[in-house]
């Protein structure tokens, strides 16, 4: 990864934005920063997902892939609220994606903290990216959160389509944790079972012997 994109994520930290022109880096430290995003993203991956490498693989593509659309969509957006010309968004981004780099210390922790300490890093790293585009473009934080909202759903349905893709081919395994939620929804969407039919003996309902 280049000095700069090191130098502006240490920045963030700090609270210091730029204009959105300055996040501008070479491709292959781009290329080479969502790499070690990726690296640090499979080592926080629910164990038996199957070989590093391909969960590396995996989880590479998948954040390269999010984080282009991620640029599109919020460079769409923008356009909506006024901003004719914006700059592509990757490098912002990246550079607000490097907090993530501390999620693996959240296994030091025992597991309930581990799980607050990863959430909190995910929403330092949301507050981040939302100021840092919030300041580049000069619309409001609010605009730029909702954008991100927007957002979600496509990106929760991309990371499905590409969960059952990579595992359709065998490149990793899908987690427990998502065959119990998919399970679980086939169970929900099943319309429920009719109550017992009372008993009917010679084709009429049972009846209380007469006196």
């Amino acid at each position: 990864m280049n000095l700069p994109l090191i130098n502006d994520a240490l920045a963030m930290f700090r609270l210091q934005f730029q204009p959105l022109e300055h996040y501008q880096y070479r491709t292959q430290h781009t290329a080479l920063a969502l790499l070690l995003l990726g690296i640090v993203a499979a080592a926080s991956a629910p164990t038996g997902m199957g070989e590093p490498l391909n969960v590396i693989i995996f989880f590479t593509c998948y954040i390269t892939l999010e984080t282009l659309l991620y640029g599109r969509f919020m460079q769409w957006w923008l356009r909506r609220a006024g901003i004719a010309a914006t700059p592509s968004l990757t490098g912002v981004i990246i550079a607000a994606s490097g907090i993530q780099l501390l999620d693996p210390l959240s296994s030091w922790f025992p597991a309930d903290v581990a799980n607050i300490v990863s959430m909190a890093i995910g929403m330092i790293g949301l507050w981040l990216l939302v100021s840092a585009i919030a300041a580049g473009t000069g619309v409001t934080k609010l605009r730029v959160l909702l954008g991100t909202f927007l957002f979600a759903p496509m990106a929760l349905l991309m990371s499905f389509m590409m969960m059952s893709s990579a595992t359709s081919i065998g490149l990793i395994n899908m987690p427990d944790e998502i065959k119990q939620a998919m399970e679980q929804a086939k169970q929900d969407s099943k319309p429920p079972q009719n109550l017992q039919q009372p008993n009917r003996q010679h084709g009429s309902l049972n009846q209380v012997p007469a006196n």
